[in-house]
């Protein structure tokens, strides 16, 4: 759902209908299946939906302003069904440290967030952004673990054993969060669309 993508991933997108503008140089798209899954969320899960979207927007918004601050431009702000997909081509140019800290500024965004909810004693917030990160932070699909992943093994591996570790990594990633989801959880309507958003995001790759 909440990912900076080198590369837009709009192909992978059904779009029923779109809105869209542009904010300077960055191409602004809201597809109506955003809404849709938006409400459908909100209806079956209230208040729990409601801090739910809250951490995607600190997520999203938190690589934005590293972004800014780095000077990287966003070539496409995307809402759809699956979540919300900023894309960058300026970010291949970026250097390795601006790079790795737009990747994961959404990561750390939701965890600063977490810390302040937990002082004020909001502690379903709290666990809701830190879920938020340490989904985002999973190698798998196009999400933020697996940029990360890819940028550090491209530099370190050989190119045939990239895809293998990406491969490989995403498969052990995917198998631990559902056991997480199903052992903590139990199986319920929130779970299984959890489950299947994982399922969904792991066939878009990075």
């Amino acid at each position: 759902m909440l990912a900076v993508c080198p590369h837009s991933v709009s192909k992978f997108c059904i779009y029923i209908g779109m809105i869209e503008f542009w904010i300077r140089k960055t191409a602004v798209r809201i597809s109506f299946t955003f809404f849709a899954a938006c409400a459908l969320f909100l209806s079956t899960n209230g208040g729990f939906g409601i801090a739910t979207l809250c951490a995607c927007g600190i997520h999203e918004l938190s690589h934005l302003i590293m972004m800014t601050a780095f000077r990287v431009n966003a070539d496409e702000i995307l809402f759809y069904g699956a979540g919300i997909c900023i894309s960058s081509r300026e970010i291949n140019r970026a250097e390795k440290i601006p790079r790795i800290l737009i990747l994961s500024a959404g990561c750390i965004g939701n965890l600063i967030s977490a810390v302040i909810l937990l002082i004020f004693g909001n502690n379903i917030a709290a666990a809701i952004n830190i879920f938020t990160a340490v989904l985002n932070i999973l190698p798998v699909g196009s999400l933020d673990g697996a940029q990360i992943l890819k940028y550090v093994t491209v530099s370190r591996c050989k190119p045939e054993n990239v895809d293998k570790v990406m491969f490989y990594s995403g498969i052990i990633s995917v198998v631990l969060m559902a056991a997480v989801i199903l052992i903590f959880g139990g199986f319920s309507f929130s779970s299984a669309v959890i489950l299947l958003y994982i399922a969904v995001i792991s066939l878009v790759k990075a």
